[in-house]
């Protein structure tokens, strides 16, 4: 029985398909904040943005190595280090999280949300959401205290002008 076989996580990809995938995702969870992917792509994303955080705290000597995961790409460096500083420097381990959600509608794969723990993220609206704001906002205006109202606020902007 050989234990000593390699298991990737991305199987059916090669090295390379899997590195430069691993690097779009950080550098895409870097700049959004927030990702959504499939399970065994997030535990990927998750371990090597991790042992990039490790790394670049532990000192400058490792700075080459976080320039050369990034390909050189300035703006990503800069904004890795921004990062860093701004909402990770006091955790010790555990930079991100995993958090399931529903399946992906076209093939009903499993998704799950890859974040940073001290994000700020802009949750968006669902249309419904949207749709019910929209109603309020206009029966609103149309009530009979909405009418008064919008009289009274045009008529206070008509005052200051003149």
């Amino acid at each position: 029985m050989n234990k000593q076989i390699k298991k990737y996580r991305m199987q059916g990809k090669t090295a390379s398909h899997t590195a430069s995938l691993t690097r779009s995702l950080v550098m895409e969870l870097l700049r959004a904040q927030q990702i959504k992917t499939t399970p065994a792509k997030a535990k990927v994303v998750k371990s090597k943005f991790d042992r990039l955080v490790t790394l670049a705290k532990k000192g400058e000597g490792n700075k080459r190595l976080v320039q050369s995961f990034f390909a050189s790409n300035e703006k990503a460096v800069n904004k890795f280090y921004k990062v860093i500083e701004s909402q990770l420097q006091d955790r010790n381990s555990g930079y991100t999280r995993v958090i399931k959600t529903l399946p992906r509608k076209g093939d009903n794969a499993a998704q799950v949300y890859v974040m940073l723990v001290n994000a700020d993220v802009k949750e968006k609206k669902s249309e419904v959401q949207k749709l019910l704001e929209k109603r309020e906002k206009t029966e609103s205006e149309k009530s009979v205290a909405g009418r008064v109202r919008k009289a009274v606020t045009g008529t206070s902007k008509s005052k200051k002008k003149d």
